[in-house]
């Protein structure tokens, strides 16, 4: 077996125990994964939601679901629901768990519907039994006749918000439907956001505006991503100015011509003996010209198409789709397909990523659409890697270091480059300014470091006399390579008043357990551990071996910070955050 087949074997197994889970969860589990082409459930999902159910037994009301885009989501919340919470008894018969996308797109509704509410097997009982998800358009939960009769219709016990950054701020329908109505009439109603980026819901956290419990996605080594495009360098800057259709004034009339790197990514595209290509044009009467111009040129050599919402388009976003499916897979033709504001989040071009050869991604202004877009839909399982992308480089790289460590999003370093790189926004909701705000301090009382060695010994075990016998063992078995050789992100350290950040969490490049390990008396424990709630002690935990390359601190060993009492603190910030979670002042 591979090492991560050993970890999500253990995960899972120790994720079980933690939920005190009927052997009935553990079966199905097993035929879930047995079954797993015809299920399209893996490992990654069954822990992710084993995850999230152990946030919710833990009685936590507010949380972020952070995984990488393509990634499986969707299957993560169909089996939380369907399987992990009714097994652990927090949905019962009858009860149901509310879906609403945040975006008024009837083609990613009707997506969301046929994922989430299809009839599950269950293979104690060998029965098909109804999905306890109800699928809802925001528009929907807030008109029908309001929120609070929606939750008492279907006895919904949680509400599952997709795509989390928008409809956030004070104006939106989620903001006047669930915190101004539907909680302040049933407190106890709990919430989960599920984004690749949920800015504002983090932002939230970081400040102290709302106590919320952050899940974070595993990511398989099977996954190819923006990281990875970065990596393997298919990736080629945007130019200065790039349009892809290019216009000039000539004795008073507009004459366009498609950019020479337009026509160098299309020659690429008529390499192939079929394939996709994707352009993003800003607007459909240059979607129409750049189709006219590119149909002149190459009509010989491949289609071209024009997808959107306005009628002077081909095919509508949906329709589009199967549409160039059928060209490419059943037809094998190559196909340029221009795209007016479409195709952001949530839309999976399935098995056509396995055919696509080059995308134009002009967006570059704000981070989450940046990101989400056109690169987006070729992030997910699949083996091409002969494709080209033109995209912004600066925001990509930005979003990848947030993909590998999304605490960085808080990290003012990184705000400012993005800012410098004219990105004016990380969500819809979470935009930049440059102003003056109060936040969070906590001071740190006192530091005390020991090596591996010495927790093994009766003095060492007293340094941590804050933690029980549970704790300690854990501890002490994060030093063990079976651990650290795996992916050992979103691990739970379970003691109370103790918050821990431990090095094979975090990737080579950016590992904060390193960043922060000189920290002193004169830093904000709440910065170092990202955690503006409580703590009374947080550990640092260097866990690689001294002589591992991965270990860049030279120590094997821990780091103990006692944290003082909270103060407020003149900082200075970046972003403005007209968040659902908060209040709307800047953060």
């Amino acid at each position: 077996m591979t090492a991560y087949q050993n970890f999500w074997d253990a995960e899972i197994e120790t994720l079980l125990q933690q939920l005190d889970a009927p052997q009935s969860l553990e079966e199905n589990i097993v035929d879930t994964l047995n079954n797993s082409r015809r299920t399209g459930i893996f490992p990654n999902q069954i822990i992710n939601a084993l995850r999230i159910g152990l946030s919710l037994k833990e009685g936590n009301q507010n949380m972020a679901f952070v995984a990488s885009m393509q990634s499986g989501k969707s299957g993560t919340v169909y089996f939380l629901c369907n399987y992990v919470l009714p097994a652990i008894g927090l949905i019962k018969e009858y009860e149901s768990i509310l879906f609403v996308t945040s975006m008024r797109d009837t083609d990613l509704y009707n997506q969301n519907c046929r994922v989430l509410q299809r009839e599950y097997y269950d293979c104690v009982t060998g029965d098909m039994k109804p999905s306890v998800l109800k699928v809802m358009k925001m528009s929907n939960f807030f008109n029908h006749p309001n929120p609070h009769k929606v939750v008492n219709e279907f006895d919904v016990q949680l509400i599952v918000r997709d795509e989390d950054q928008y409809g956030s701020g004070v104006e939106s329908s989620f903001e006047l439907a669930f915190f101004a109505e539907l909680r302040y009439r049933m407190p106890d109603i709990k919430l989960l956001a599920v984004s690749a980026t949920p800015y504002d819901i983090l932002d939230a956290q970081f400040t102290g505006a709302t106590d919320v419990d952050v899940i974070v996605g595993v990511r398989p080594p099977e996954y190819y991503g923006i990281s990875e495009m970065l990596a393997d360098g298919v990736i080629e800057d945007i130019p200065e100015g790039f349009r892809p259709l290019q216009v000039q004034e000539v004795e008073g009339e507009s004459v366009y011509t498609i950019h020479p790197k337009t026509e160098e990514y299309v020659n690429h595209l008529n390499t192939f003996e079929n394939g996709l290509g994707i352009i993003r044009e800003s607007n459909t009467t240059r979607a129409i010209e750049l189709r006219r111009l590119l149909k002149d040129q190459y009509k010989k050599q491949c289609t071209t198409i024009v997808i959107g919402s306005d009628v002077a388009c081909d095919f509508s976003i949906n329709e589009g789709i199967k549409e160039i499916s059928d060209l490419i897979l059943k037809r094998g033709q190559r196909v340029v397909l221009i795209i007016v504001q479409a195709l952001t989040a949530g839309k999976d071009l399935g098995i056509i990523k396995e055919k696509v050869r080059f995308g134009i991604e002009p967006r570059d202004r704000q981070l989450a659409n940046g990101a989400q877009g056109i690169t987006g839909r070729f992030c997910g399982y699949h083996n091409n890697r002969d494709f080209k992308l033109m995209a912004s480089r600066s925001l990509l790289e930005h979003y990848a270091q947030f993909e590998q460590d999304w605490e960085i999003f808080a990290d003012e370093n990184w705000r400012n480059d993005l800012y410098n790189s004219n990105v004016r926004g990380l969500s819809t909701h979470t935009k930049f300014v440059k102003t003056q705000s109060e936040g969070a301090f906590t001071p740190i009382e006192h530091i005390e470091t020991l090596t591996y060695e010495q927790l093994l010994t009766e003095e060492g075990r007293e340094s941590l006399s804050f933690i029980d016998n549970d704790a300690y063992h854990r501890l002490l078995d994060y030093f063990d390579s079976n651990f650290y050789n795996v992916s050992t992100k979103g691990t739970r350290f379970k003691q109370m008043g103790v918050t821990v950040r431990i090095a094979s969490g975090y990737n080579q490049a950016s590992n904060r357990v390193y960043r922060n390990w000189n920290c002193n008396l004169n830093d904000d424990f709440g910065n170092i551990f990202f955690k503006k709630l409580p703590y009374n002690y947080g550990i640092l935990i260097s866990n690689y071996p001294i002589d591992d390359a991965r270990n860049t601190l030279g120590f094997t060993g821990i780091k103990i910070l006692k944290s003082g009492k909270q103060e407020w603190r003149n900082q200075e910030t970046n972003v403005q955050n007209n968040s659902m979670y908060g209040n709307n002042d800047a953060a």
